[in-house]
């Protein structure tokens, strides 16, 4: 198979230190972290923060021997504590089921938007609460290493120095934690990609040397085109797991103009660029990607939202040649009004249109024309629905299986060397997917050269079952297992496979398989993105000042990550960190 070269983003307590514990520990380093904290505690609460903490400790940890109990507790006996523990568990249960709300306070409650807020905030201070006391098992690490290499010696001027140089540090890595993210702290190596709300590009960040895709989203855009939501929702799933699966999120953050999403940088380019070199992939490799991307998207079904826009774009390579799925701006439960007007008005447009049938092999010499005539042919429709299973088209009730549709016409397109439903012009494929049931047939070759590519009897009826009527498709990572089409995998050790490629890099910043954004060859692709951002820009804002920005309220929780510190004294990734709150985090 031959290599890519085209790029879309898809990246501690001794006596000496009392003092230094002591502060550490005190709410005083967090001023306006303190006061919030203090406002939202609810007054009729008879725990304190601590209590609470330790029951949510307690409900996702072992359960506790007596002397463990007794200890945590503090004082009295160890039956006194663990209902203690018990009584912090039952209310902090009941408050989240709702109970004792008023109806009218309950459908708040119940709101989306309300639900989400207090899930963010949730999680903000159990990660809050965490990360102190993490904080201070790593520094009482340190100060045992220092005291162990440097043994106490008041009167050794060398031991003087020492000390106080490693209380300098301490004072540093304080300072440090108080410190918000910002994008000064990240150096930027390149751009790697363009669209419609803002870019992205390969950074550094400063003092840990960790590399990331950094994506830079301009408020204005967001809020004029009402696609905050949407921003928010992909900052939630980047955040709810860490599967090898789906691109993940490293940190978080925003100014008054941008929102960052800083992301795992994936380096091995998409699976659009893979599918433009090589044509037509053999069946193997196409089992091997439809299986990994059949699992990607169950990841994102788990966590209980539908993509909706998959497409090989979404689809990056990583630098073992594996799959990851990233893009999730349009996974949610219902897409914005306007854009549902847009999709039912282009359909509604070609409804009257004559409609016109080729055969597989003339759409498929059509697309091999059209991208003779213009390589980026496949890149360059914005809102093409090549993919898109006609009941979201058409702003109907739909469930999981429209992302199971998406994968089937990217298996046929893997197999066929087209996609099913492509046509001369976007209009004709419109009409094609409003007629897919007579467009959609068995791909044949006849050039003695091709007939390697004939698909087999279990490929075409895997693609039959994934782009179905909503009632007869394929609708969970079960069914399509059980398909002979996948009966020589084994799904449980895909990563560990032989890939059928791997991307050649020269180093950790190598971005041969994106875009250069210098090269105005590279830039021709991006002409509708352009045209787009013009356009957008052209609207009147419906508000002024801050509130053209969304306002503080629009943007509340959307911070991820900060400037941890490891127990080297190195700065911790905000991925690192994270993984220490699994226990809490799975509460939620």
């Amino acid at each position: 198979m031959s290599q890519p070269n085209g790029r879309v983003l898809l990246q501690q307590s001794g006596s000496a230190n009392k003092n230094l514990a002591a502060s550490a520990a005190t709410p005083a380093h967090h001023g306006k972290t303190e006061s919030v904290i203090t406002t939202h505690v609810p007054a009729a609460a008879p725990k304190t923060r601590s209590q609470h903490l330790a029951a949510a400790a307690a409900s996702t940890a072992p359960p506790a021997t007596p002397g463990a109990r007794l200890e945590r507790a503090g004082a009295g006996s160890s039956n006194d504590a663990s209902a203690n523990v018990e009584d912090s568990k039952g209310s902090w249960r009941s408050w989240t089921r709702g109970e004792g709300l008023q109806p009218s306070e309950l459908e708040i409650a119940n709101m989306p938007e309300v639900r989400r807020k207090a899930n963010v905030c949730q999680l903000y201070f159990l990660n809050h609460y965490f990360d102190s006391l993490r904080y201070l098992s790593d520094r009482k690490t340190r100060l045992a290493h220092f005291e162990m290499t440097c043994p106490p010696d008041p009167a050794s001027t060398h031991y003087k120095q020492d000390a106080a140089s490693y209380f300098g540090r301490e004072r540093a890595l304080l300072r440090k934690r108080r410190t918000k993210l910002r994008v000064a702290q990240f150096h930027i190596i390149t751009q790697v990609g363009q669209g419609g709300y803002g870019e992205v590009f390969l950074a550094r960040k400063r003092e840990t040397g960790q590399i990331c895709a950094l994506k830079k989203l301009r408020k204005r855009v967001l809020v004029k085109m009402d696609e905050v939501r949407h921003v928010l929702i992909e900052r939630d799933i980047l955040t709810a797991t860490r599967t090898p699966w789906l691109v993940r999120l490293l940190y978080a953050f925003q100014d008054t103009e941008h929102v960052y999403l800083a992301m795992e940088y994936v380096p091995g380019g998409d699976f659009r660029t893979l599918l433009n070199n090589a044509g037509i992939l053999h069946q193997e490799f196409a089992q091997f990607y439809m299986a990994e991307m059949l699992v990607a998207v169950n990841e994102v079904h788990k966590l209980g939202y539908i993509h909706r826009d998959l497409k090989p774009e979404n689809f990056l390579i990583d630098i073992d040649g594996h799959i990851k799925l990233t893009d999730f701006g349009l996974a949610a439960g219902a897409l914005n009004p306007t854009r549902i007007d847009s999709l039912r008005h282009r359909l509604e447009q070609v409804k009257d249109t004559d409609f016109v049938y080729r055969t597989p092999a003339e759409r498929g010499s059509l697309y091999k024309a059209m991208r003779a005539g213009n390589v980026h042919y496949a890149d360059s429709i914005v809102g093409s629905p090549d993919y898109m299973a006609p009941e979201v088209l058409r702003g109907k009730t739909y469930g999981y299986s429209v992302d199971y549709w998406s994968l089937g016409c990217m298996l046929y397109e893997q197999l066929a060397g087209f996609p099913p439903f492509s046509g001369g012009k976007p209009e004709e494929t419109w009409a094609n997917l409003k007629n897919w049931q007579k467009v959609l047939q068995r791909p044949v070759y006849t050039r003695k050269e091709d007939l390697q590519f004939n698909l087999s009897d279990d490929a075409w009826d895997c693609i039959k079952r994934l782009i179905d009527t909503p009632d007869r498709r394929y609708s969970s990572l079960s069914s399509c297992q059980a398909h002979p089409f996948f009966s020589s995998l084994d799904f449980t050790s895909l990563r560990t496979l032989k890939t059928p490629f791997v991307p050649s890099l020269k180093n950790e910043t190598d971005t041969s398989h994106f875009d250069d954004f210098d090269d105005p060859a590279d830039m021709a692709k991006y002409k509708e993105v352009q045209e787009k951002q013009r356009n957008v820009e052209g609207i009147r804002e419906r508000k002024s000042g801050k509130e053209a920005c969304g306002g503080l309220g629009v943007w509340a929780g959307f911070t991820f990550g900060k400037n941890g510190v490891g127990a080297n004294g190195r700065s911790m990734p905000a991925s690192q960190s994270q993984d220490l709150c699994d226990a809490f985090q799975t509460m939620f």
